[in-house]
């Protein structure tokens, strides 16, 4: 009879485990950026249309701002990569930089080159930081809650950003694209601060992968601008940010 009652009470406890992970709801915060993160994959994958994914963003921004303005902290930019600054900026006086032919909504398939990328030294080709032996870290540049990762990818995929992430800062209405990296450190609903570690460097994406494409992040800023999610140039704000070594 003991021995039925323990049973009993195993299966009990079990349903209400099974019950509590099926009735569990997100709090807002994670719902909003779990649907930008959906969203920016139907749009890199072209499986939304341009109208519904500029409406769909949209709405998404005044929520964003809605649950997040006021929560972030500002702080004094931080340059991107740990260990290093501006110095390692790809291009002349920030001519990497080529907006022509960018447009959000056309996903993995846009033109242009609206980022900068930023290049660590690599001397064996292999991804790792030659003073360290290690994958450099990437921090965040501002303040903000994480809206999208890709966690994975693997050769051949053809999407171009690798493992990538972005970032949404609620006090400028911008959103922050890192790009090639090794792995993710945050999750969609993740708040940060400027200089927080977010990611290791890598190798991933399209371009990056090949053995010519030397070991760098592709760092891009887009302004909400009622939708249009149009290119900024952060070159002045990367001279300007304080390097993170510690």
């Amino acid at each position: 009879m003991k021995v039925l009652r323990v049973r009993i009470m195993k299966h009990c406890l079990l349903l209400i485990l099974i019950l509590a992970g099926l009735f569990r709801v997100l709090p807002a915060s994670a719902s909003v950026c779990e649907e930008w993160n959906v969203l920016q994959r139907e749009v890199r994958e072209g499986t939304i249309g341009r109208e519904e994914a500029t409406k769909k963003i949209v709405a998404l921004d005044g929520r964003l701002r809605e649950e997040y303005s006021g929560k972030i902290g500002r702080a004094p930019l931080r340059f991107p990569v740990k260990g290093y600054g501006p110095e390692i900026i790809g291009g002349r006086d920030g001519s990497g930089y080529r907006p022509e032919g960018y447009n959000f909504y056309d996903g993995n398939r846009h033109g242009g080159h609206p980022a900068h990328d930023l290049f660590i030294r690599d001397t064996e080709g292999n991804g790792l930081d030659a003073s360290t032996g290690k994958p450099a870290e990437i921090v965040s540049f501002t303040g903000g809650v994480v809206i999208a990762v890709n966690p994975s990818w693997e050769y051949p995929s053809a999407v171009r950003g690798g493992i990538y992430l972005w970032i949404y800062n609620p006090a400028d209405t911008r959103y922050y694209y890192y790009a090639h990296l090794a792995k993710a450190l945050v999750a969609p609903g993740d708040v940060v601060q400027a200089g927080d570690t977010i990611a290791l460097l890598g190798m991933t994406g399209k371009n990056a992968w090949p053995k010519r494409s030397a070991t760098h992040m592709h760092f891009m800023c887009l302004s909400f601008d009622k939708g249009r999610m149009t290119p900024r140039d952060t070159y002045r704000e990367l001279l300007k940010s304080l390097s993170v070594t510690e």
